[in-house]
């Protein structure tokens, strides 16, 4: 069973904010920030597993694979997605979901036809 993108947008908020923690500029964090951090998946768009990160206005796409930057930026922070991607078991559960997305959109595409 994959993880909701709710679970995704905690995990990745908690990552950047404790990474954010360890620097050296700790009491300028902008905690609101990342109250409206989204994770999605557009398998019709971009064929190869990806996810899209936003923040604010702000949003980039990421390889499942590799976290290779696909398209946009999220500022300073987008350093910190590939980073994530890399602790144990984030990258099998997103492709995980990445699975589950194709096929609802398959579904959804044969209700259509």
């Amino acid at each position: 069973m994959s993880y909701t993108a709710n679970r995704y947008e905690n995990m990745i908020r908690e990552y950047i904010l404790d990474q954010q923690s360890d620097s050296y500029n700790a009491r300028n964090i902008n905690f609101q920030r990342y109250n409206n951090l989204k994770i999605y998946m557009e398998p019709s768009k971009i064929k190869e597993p990806h996810f899209w990160v936003r923040i604010g206005i702000s949003e980039a796409c990421f390889l499942i694979q590799d976290g290779t930057l696909l398209s946009g930026s999220i500022g300073a922070d987008t350093k910190f997605i590939p980073k994530w991607l890399n602790k144990s078991g984030i990258r099998d559960e997103l492709m995980l979901t990445w699975e589950d997305a194709q096929k609802v959109e398959y579904d959804e595409v044969s209700k259509n036809e």
